[in-house]
């Protein structure tokens, strides 16, 4: 985990947003259940919610926070951990999933 965290913080996104920790959860899940279809809305939002004591709407909505600030703070580093020039802002899935397979990458 404490790689995933180095890697938000890279990006321009400190704990003071509540989404920090939902997208840290987030890429643990996304690595955990590599080979599958990430299905943002069913297999992570809920579990988070439930762990969060909060909403799925509330997940998405601060994890979407998390991605606009990566997004205006740091984009030439969402293009290097992307892996090529991002033409549009990621949704939070490609975002999750973006992360997921920079860090299970490097640790190959």
């Amino acid at each position: 985990m404490r790689k995933v965290y180095h890697l938000i913080r890279q990006m321009g996104v400190t704990s003071k947003y509540k989404g920090y920790y939902f997208v840290a959860d987030a890429v643990k899940l996304s690595m955990e259940t590599a080979g599958y279809p990430l299905r943002i809305t069913k297999d992570v939002y809920p579990p988070l919610a439930r762990k969060y004591k909060s909403t799925p709407n509330n997940i998405e909505h601060d994890i979407r926070t998390v991605v606009n600030v990566c997004w205006s703070a740091n984009k030439d580093q969402m293009d290097r951990i992307a892996g090529y020039p991002l033409s549009y802002k990621p949704t939070n899935s490609e975002f999750v999933d973006m992360l997921a397979f920079y860090l299970s990458a490097d640790e190959r």
